[in-house]
């Protein structure tokens, strides 16, 4: 088979990094294509940490030698591209003239190293953030051409921009977690622990009461209060796992709208057809709209549409309550948008919301390309 010309070879690499989202397949893929499509047979890339440890985390047509009990030539121990890394002397694609991990595989696998016994390497880096090292070989070849060389920092660069893009993205993910998580938290304490607490004190005034009349009045307000208690629980624990999801988002939200006793009136244009991402962050953003709604809009209908496109989905939760000041940061619904916002921010969409006394509009535009 034919191999693509280097201009194409990066332009695939580049199209395909810009697609993925997770780290070990965005590696995979990429050493993959950088080795079918180029003379190189074979690769590998290092993580490098700050103590100067290395990880293996992925390689392609490694020679029988360098798999050896478990890849034992390649995690175990140091070599040179390691420590010159370590020690900020690798700085652009270079060859490696004796590399100690080969030499250790030849010497106990002779006939199992396909050729190799010298490989290029150079740092992958975005900016002034380092990430380790992409390492190819190909046999009977001790020293690779600038072009070869000038290849490899392409694709390096390519990866470095593809692994800070990942991480940033990951990070934003867990900023996020912690952030529900922490909203979570608040309303427990808020809302549920509140109600708890004014059934315990009504309870134990209510030890003292002889008149009948006070009792059960007492006794009432505990069961209003403790069926308030569990019913904001149990929107709590939908919260935490999307109960329904897996028959649709339309079919989850309307259980959600049920549970907060809210009438939803669903709309749908088009097939909805999405990943599991996209599906869950969007239920989720529409699930804190309903919060929102239920606490603030003294209403309890909502109309929800979406609709999906070749481009994007649009989702627009409109319900026609009081409304409320969106630019006021200290209202309760605050954190509700705050978490809207950083959920649209990860699907790389757009979020509009407009509220008068007339009600409320949150339009969210996602892409799906």
């Amino acid at each position: 088979m034919e191999k693509p010309t280097r201009l194409a070879l990066l332009k695939e690499i580049a199209e395909f990094l810009n697609e993925e989202t997770e780290m070990k397949s965005m590696l995979d893929g990429a050493l993959r294509s950088l080795v079918e499509g180029s003379e190189f047979s074979t690769g590998w890339i290092f993580f490098i940490n700050n103590e100067g440890e290395h990880e293996l985390v992925s390689d392609y047509h490694l020679p029988k030698a360098l798999t050896r009990n478990q890849c034992a030539y390649m995690t175990q121990g140091s070599c040179w591209c390691v420590q010159a890394y370590e020690n900020k002397k690798l700085t652009k694609a270079s060859n490696i003239i004796n590399c100690s991990r080969i030499n250790h595989a030849t010497q106990a696998y002779a006939d199992e190293t396909d050729g190799i016994t010298h490989h290029a390497t150079v740092p992958l880096r975005s900016g002034e953030e380092e990430y380790g090292l992409l390492n190819v070989a190909t046999p009977h070849t001790e020293t690779y051409s600038e072009e070869d060389l000038e290849l490899l920092e392409s694709v390096a660069f390519q990866i470095g921009s593809a692994i800070k893009r990942i991480t940033l993205t990951e990070q934003e993910k867990e900023a996020a977690r912690i952030s529900e998580r922490n909203r979570l938290a608040r309303d427990l304490h808020d809302s549920v622990n509140q109600m708890l607490f004014s059934v315990k004190v009504t309870a134990h005034a209510g030890q003292g009461l002889s008149d009948i009349s006070k009792a059960q009045q007492a006794f009432k307000v505990i069961e209003e209060t403790s069926q308030n208690a569990v019913s904001e629980m149990r929107a709590l624990i939908w919260q935490l796992k999307p109960v329904g999801l897996e028959h649709g988002l339309v079919h989850a939200l309307k259980q959600y709208s049920e549970m907060l006793e809210l009438e939803l009136y669903p709309e749908v244009h088009g097939l909805i057809d999405l990943s599991s991402t996209v599906e869950e962050h969007l239920y989720r953003i529409v699930q804190e709209a309903m919060n929102n709604t239920k606490k603030h809009t003294n209403t309890d209908e909502i109309q929800l549409t979406i609709k999906q496109t070749q481009q994007n989905v649009q989702v627009r939760v409109q319900d026609f309550g009081t409304g409320f000041d969106v630019t006021d940061s200290t209202r309760e619904t605050s954190h509700g948008l705050n978490n809207m916002w950083q959920r649209v921010k990860l699907l790389q969409g757009d979020l509009t919301i407009t509220s008068s006394t007339q009600g409320t509009t949150i339009d969210v535009v996602i892409p799906l390309n």
